[in-house]
């Protein structure tokens, strides 16, 4: 366990000292693999579907702010989904407009879970994000989980539409719009897999919120079943039977990947509990202070046998006791002058100056 920690605390090490070069090539590892999943789920543009703009865009996402990701992914699907349909491009536009008013514009750090989602579904192992978002992210997270559901099932719909009907008349228009519209509203698996995503990931938050002793690892177990109880008990409402192994190993996945961010965040120490209590004019606090097992500071201080807050003593002796080598004599007041020092009457040397 103790060069586990050693392990994890290097490379926390490496990370903090290089983290102007690291942080920029772990953008643009994401954002490369957003567009590509985003070409494979809507590659109906030739020209978006180049490998050279694709990374281009790539290194574009990465050096501009989290937020430009998002609204440029946007339009690269909205130009996918025209060269597909026009109705088709329409109806992605309102969505995704939708997504943003409703949600992405008041809480932009939770957008990138909406493109994890379809990453995760051409993965198959889409039941083990609502762990991992429920760690990461939090309760922010539940709302953008459930429109990433959408946004890989509209996905489907669309290749759906171009592959069965061939847009040439009116009706033909009257018809794809009608297959859209019915996909989105009466497709109850949509519906179980966007719902059993946003209840387990706000399970798991409320229960992170909680502070009695191991409160998180509690947390993850109970959404490990909940994993399992929402599909089952959303499947009977809605009339839909979950996949119970692709539940079950999408949740085993989520519960491995969750327990290591958790250890990655700090393991938690509940034998040390502190308890702390001060006042000012307007509150009374009560902190409570759960030490973490691998701090970093703390494997040090045992490694070199100190304990933090306490110097060493200043050695002391006794009038009577004789002087040690290192001890510097007083220098007594009869002591006759040396050569170089300013006598009484003597006029001042060059270079010297008197107020």
């Amino acid at each position: 366990m103790e060069q586990i920690v050693n392990i994890k605390n290097l490379l926390r090490r490496i990370f903090r000292k290089y983290d102007e070069a690291i942080t920029p090539i772990l953008r643009f590892v994401w954002t490369l693999t957003v567009f590509i999943s985003m070409d494979k789920l809507y590659g109906y543009s030739e020209l978006l579907s180049r490998k050279e703009v694709i990374l281009l865009l790539a290194i574009l996402t990465a050096v501009l702010p989290e937020g430009f990701l998002f609204f440029i992914v946007g339009v690269v699907v909205a130009v996918h989904t025209f060269s597909a349909a026009f109705e088709a491009g329409v109806v992605f536009f309102v969505l995704y407009l939708v997504i943003y008013v409703v949600y992405v514009r008041f809480f932009p750090k939770y957008s990138y879970v909406v493109f994890l989602v379809p990453i995760c579904f051409m993965l198959n192992i889409e039941y083990a994000l609502p762990l991992v978002v429920a760690v990461v992210a939090g309760l922010g997270g539940a709302v953008p989980a459930a429109c990433g559901v959408v946004f890989y099932e509209y996905a489907l719909c669309v290749r759906d539409v171009v592959d069965k009907i061939d847009v040439k008349s009116p009706d033909d228009e009257v018809e794809a719009f009608r297959t859209l519209t019915d996909f989105l509203v009466h497709n109850k698996e949509m519906m179980l897999t966007a719902m059993v995503f946003a209840a387990t990931v706000a399970i798991i938050s409320l229960m992170l919120k909680f502070s009695f002793k191991y409160s998180m690892y509690i947390a993850i177990g109970l959404g490990f079943l909940f994993n399992f109880l929402f599909a089952f008990a959303f499947g009977s409402v809605l009339g839909v039977e979950a996949d119970m192994s692709k539940v079950f190993l999408g949740a085993i996945i989520g519960l491995v990947v969750a327990l290591l961010i958790r250890f990655a965040q700090g393991m938690l120490d509940y034998k040390h509990i502190q308890r702390v209590q001060y006042e000012d004019d307007d509150y009374y606090y009560y902190v409570k202070a759960v030490p973490k097992v691998d701090s970093e500071k703390k494997h040090n201080q045992n490694k070199s046998g100190k304990k933090p807050g306490k110097k060493a003593p200043k050695q002391c002796r006794r009038p009577d006791m004789p002087p040690m080598a290192n001890d510097v004599p007083p220098i007594p007041n009869d002591m006759p002058p040396m050569q170089g020092d300013m006598q009484p009457g003597m006029p001042p040397m060059q270079g010297d100056h008197y107020n």
